[in-house]
């Protein structure tokens, strides 16, 4: 009889405590300190200025290159997805420890899922002066992807 009280109380306890998802452990990335390199050499920030209607602005970049047409990785990561949008356009999801990347707009792919990538290293390609649109989450809280990007340093 007291072993089955021991057991309802380890079930319990460990009922209460916080749970970790796959994507947090590991953390080994201090808040604050993330660092993106350049998606796209000597592009021009197009990201729109207006404000929504429930006054809160949309967490997003997007980039333009007249001359640059490698969309590139921001940062040492995997690729979680890559498929079609509805204008025919490819979006690539990849992540890095609890930070998620997604890139959309590119015309033409350079990865796969489950592809270890490098930063800098080519996702795809783009017509010149074609927007890129990125967004970043940390797990699933979106950033401002202009708070970490380093750009023209």
């Amino acid at each position: 009889m007291k072993l089955s009280v021991l057991i309802t109380s380890i079930v319990m306890a460990s009922l209460l405590l916080p749970t970790v998802s796959s994507a947090q452990k590991g953390r080994r990335q201090p808040k604050d300190s993330l660092i993106l390199s350049c998606i796209l050499q000597q592009a021009t920030d197009m990201t729109p200025k207006e404000k929504r209607g429930d006054a809160q602005q949309e967490l997003k970049l997007v980039l333009s290159s007249n001359t640059d047409t490698v969309v590139k990785a921001s940062m040492d990561a995997v690729i979680s997805k890559v498929q079609r949008d509805q204008e025919g356009k490819w979006e690539i999801v990849y992540y890095h420890q609890d930070y998620w990347f997604w890139i959309s707009g590119i015309s033409k792919v350079a990865v796969k899922p489950n592809q270890r990538v490098k930063s800098g290293q080519a996702l795809g390609y783009n017509e010149p002066g074609e927007p890129v649109e990125l967004l970043v989450y940390d797990f699933e809280t979106p950033v401002d992807p202009k708070k970490y990007l380093r750009c023209n340093e």
